[in-house]
């Protein structure tokens, strides 16, 4: 993957150095994201994308994956499939860090609801 689209990537989660977070993170007290067949618990979300720690996946920075996001919020679940590629993986924190990359149409607009 080139440089310049990891390190955009990067930027739209605010995980670039310097940058502030330009999506408001909510933190999830229950759920996960599925990835590679193996469930990880979500810490925080936004609009964009997922932080998901403990977790020891075997991807990489760069990588694009399939995953199944499942969240609870109050009086409701949110759950969805859709592709996300992977713009933090550190193995010392056991942190993972994706951005949603395909989702369909109703998918975008439940998120968007959610953080209006």
């Amino acid at each position: 993957m080139s440089r310049n689209l990891l390190t955009t990537l990067l930027s739209l989660v605010g995980l670039a150095a310097g940058e502030k977070r330009r999506e408001r993170r909510e933190e999830v007290k229950l759920g996960t994201v599925e990835i590679d067949g193996r469930s990880y618990p979500v810490k925080n979300w936004s609009s964009t994308g997922f932080l998901a720690m403990p977790c020891d996946c075997p991807r990489r920075e760069g990588d694009g994956v399939d995953i199944r996001f499942r969240i609870e919020v109050p009086g409701n679940t949110i759950h969805f499939a859709c592709k996300a590629i992977i713009v933090r993986a550190d193995k010392e924190t056991g942190e993972v860090a994706g951005v949603f990359t395909m989702m369909d149409r109703e998918t975008r607009v439940l998120v968007a609801r959610h953080f209006e």
